[in-house]
């Protein structure tokens, strides 16, 4: 295999700064408009996982909740359980439109940073079972911190009202 064509198809093995394409991602320096698309596929699936929560505990009906919360000793648990549904609900609307996602990336560190307080604190992170002790939590608890740094992404209520192209994060 010689010629030209060969060249450019083993052209990533050459010594140098190369990236690979495929289509227009460029996966060793991504555009700030690819990786602003990538926020906002996180952005979009993290608010609709918590919507998803939100709805469950709603159609279990909040009396079956608010009981699973004072079963963990929470003081006011209907009004915990109401707050939680909310959360959930609400924050992953708005996460999924990209509308305060700042403001809801912010609210939704602290709701599952209180949950992990309330249900998770002083068991050891690892234990005999398989995984990580509230893995869940941690996860729901570091997207929502980096949406607070990273913004709304590419398509977002966000961008849309301030009238900003998509440009970086």
């Amino acid at each position: 295999m010689s010629g030209e064509g060969s060249s450019a198809r083993l052209s990533w093995l050459a010594p140098g700064p190369r990236t690979w394409k495929i289509g227009t991602v460029k996966f060793l320096h991504p555009s700030p408009q690819s990786s602003s698309r990538g926020v906002t596929i996180l952005r979009v699936v993290f608010g609709a996982l918590m919507v998803v929560h939100g709805l469950q505990k709603l159609m279990a009906g909040h009396a079956a909740f608010a009981a699973s919360v004072a079963a963990m000793g929470v003081q006011k648990p209907e009004l915990i359980a109401w707050l939680v549904i909310a959360g959930e609900l609400g924050l992953g609307t708005l996460l999924v439109l990209g509308a305060l996602t700042r403001v809801a990336g912010f609210l939704a560190a602290i709701l599952f940073a209180s949950i992990w307080f309330v249900t998770e604190a002083g068991k050891p992170l690892l234990t005999d079972a398989s995984g990580v002790t509230a893995e869940l939590l941690i996860i729901y608890f570091a997207l929502s911190v980096a949406f607070v740094f990273l913004g709304p992404g590419a398509l977002s209520l966000d961008r849309k009202l301030a009238r900003q192209p998509a440009r970086g994060r």
